[in-house]
């Protein structure tokens, strides 16, 4: 389901640094805690109603059969602190021991935390014709919102970016707009001959930023992480 999400959202692009990111639209931590949560919980007693998953604009929706177990509500669920209370302990031990779900009771807390983070405002819980559903709002087109993950990390580490020279650098931000470099573009850029600019370019294959493709006249340098 979250490749079906993914397939099926959008994914801008933020250059960081060095690094050319491919967001997310909604925070995967946001998702795969409210499927799960839906699995978790769901009332399987109806097994005429399936969990749906809903992709709007600007929203994602989880629906599961069922209301929250007797004696939580949604106002407590929206406040927190309640003690946890599971329709199907079984499930929710299961996958607690394949460390699918975190600490019991705290699940919508961390979806609350990873909305936020991404740059978003925090999910939405609600009930409605016997379903408990859950929404994600989205960044409704405005994609500058969304917030690069302290941990996103491409190809140039701060490492590796410590290496490189500001003629590297230059050719890295060349390849990210354009998609490759040749040896000529670097000559006559940059204005060095073309030993110089050879030199450069095979630092940075050597460093596994770039990778030749082709050979002779036609040859072009990518980023590596493109053929990840």
């Amino acid at each position: 389901m979250l490749k079906f999400i993914d397939d099926h959202t959008f994914h801008p692009r933020r250059v960081v640094g060095l690094n050319n990111i491919r967001l997310e639209e909604y925070p995967v931590a946001a998702l795969r805690e409210a499927l799960l949560n839906a699995v978790a919980h769901r009332n399987y007693d109806d097994a005429s109603r399936k969990v749906f998953v809903r992709i709007f604009r600007d929203r994602i929706e989880i629906a599961s059969p069922g209301y929250p177990l007797k004696p939580l509500t949604l106002a407590k669920l929206r406040r927190g602190g309640y003690r946890p209370c599971s329709r199907n302990p079984l499930i929710a031990q299961a996958l607690a021991t394949l460390d699918k779900m975190e600490q019991r009771g705290s699940g919508f807390a961390r979806m609350r935390d990873a909305m936020l983070d991404h740059g978003l405002n925090e999910a939405k819980i609600d009930q409605q014709d016997g379903f408990f559903v859950v929404t994600l709002p989205g960044p409704d087109g405005n994609y500058d919102r969304i917030k690069a993950p302290t941990t996103a990390a491409g190809s140039i580490t701060p490492a590796v970016e410590a290496r490189l020279n500001e003629r590297q650098k230059r050719i890295i931000l060349h390849v990210q707009e354009d998609g490759f470099v040749t040896n000529k573009w670097v000559q006559e850029t940059l204005n060095v001959v073309r030993d110089t600019a050879y030199r450069d370019i095979q630092e940075l294959v050597d460093l596994k930023v770039l990778e030749k493709t082709a050979s002779g006249r036609s040859t072009r340098y990518i980023l590596v992480r493109d053929h990840a």
